[in-house]
């Protein structure tokens, strides 16, 4: 066994991982693969062999499971089953423990781990966190003054529910020169290929046909939003939908980010996640200072809730 700790935190759509000094995002529609879970976990128990491992879960909301406190339950029995070291679950009051006792207090507990973490570090900030699937946008005084339950932080504007691959075109941008079809065409992904935000790698989920990742066919995805052909409609018309989509989600963030930075009287985000690049500029946007989690972490700044659970439990 190792003499280094790992943090694991189980999403919907990915398995991310992370020591003090390596780290993966694994594509993991729990959804679809929950019975394959331990499976992928055994895998990570090889690679890493770690001495301990801290938790956190947001994927109990899967559809694969009748309820939350099912899906908790289901996840923490397949990680004890793998792992024969040392485990620790986060709560999102904050209490790291040994056994989930209440399993909805486990339950989107992810970016706790991260703001804990921060704490140590800064005050005063509003943390930003834009995934492939959701936005967290947490406030921090010197303490953390987010919602408890997914449901109170969207009511709250702490939880927007868009990101940089899995979301529906149409969900950002409902119309462009004409109402865009609420039909499951094109994703976030696509959008983000074509204003060379992101490559083909780093669209690492399904995409909504089943077929490629390069640019023309993220065109004719996003061509089908407005019920044309590529051909049809043009490449150029179909760029300048992508940076309008691009443009919304800016927008979006940072009309969050004005909201929550004045109720809590913060002037500075620090972000993370995949979608740093839409958080900067959503932080510009609300003249608010950027803090990149990226310049400071790395590689790590895409899987931070994993990175600052391997360091919160060091000593525990």
């Amino acid at each position: 066994m190792s003499s280094y700790n790992i943090g694991l935190d189980i999403g919907g759509a990915n398995l991310k991982v992370a020591s003090e000094d390596e780290g993966e995002i694994i594509y993991f529609p729990m959804w679809k693969k929950w019975r394959e879970l331990d499976k992928q976990l055994f895998e990570i128990k090889e690679k890493y062999d770690p001495k301990k491992v801290g938790v956190v879960i947001t994927a109990e909301l899967a559809d694969s499971f009748n309820n939350k406190v099912a899906g908790i339950e289901y996840i923490s029995s397949v990680i004890e089953r793998v792992f024969d070291s040392e485990i620790y679950y986060l709560d999102v009051n904050g209490n790291i423990k040994s056994k989930i006792d209440d399993p909805r207090l486990f339950a989107a507990s992810n970016w706790v781990a991260s703001t804990m973490f921060l704490l140590n570090s800064f005050k005063n900030f509003l943390f930003a966190d834009m995934g492939s699937t959701t936005t967290d946008l947490i406030p921090v005084t010197n303490k953390i003054e987010a919602a408890k339950t997914d449901y109170e932080r969207l009511k709250r504007g702490e939880l927007l529910y868009f990101g940089i691959l899995r979301t529906p075109v149409f969900y950002v941008l409902p119309e462009f020169d004409a109402p865009l079809a609420s039909e499951f065409f094109s994703i976030t992904g696509d959008v983000f290929v074509l204003t060379d935000d992101i490559t083909a790698k780093d669209y690492s989920c399904e995409t909504p046909d089943g077929k490629g990742k390069r640019k023309k066919e993220c065109m004719k995805r996003l061509a089908r939003t407005l019920c044309c052909d590529l051909d049809e409609i043009g490449e150029e018309k179909i760029l300048e939908l992508a940076e309008s989509v691009k443009n919304a989600m800016i927008k979006k963030t940072s009309e969050a980010m004005i909201k929550l930075s004045s109720k809590y009287g913060l002037d500075k985000v620090i972000g993370c996640g995949i979608g740093e690049f839409i958080l900067e500029e959503a932080s510009k946007k609300a003249n608010l200072e950027y803090i990149s989690i990226n310049e400071r972490f790395g590689y790590f700044s895409s899987l931070f809730p994993a990175y600052a659970m391997a360091k919160l439990i060091e000593f525990t």
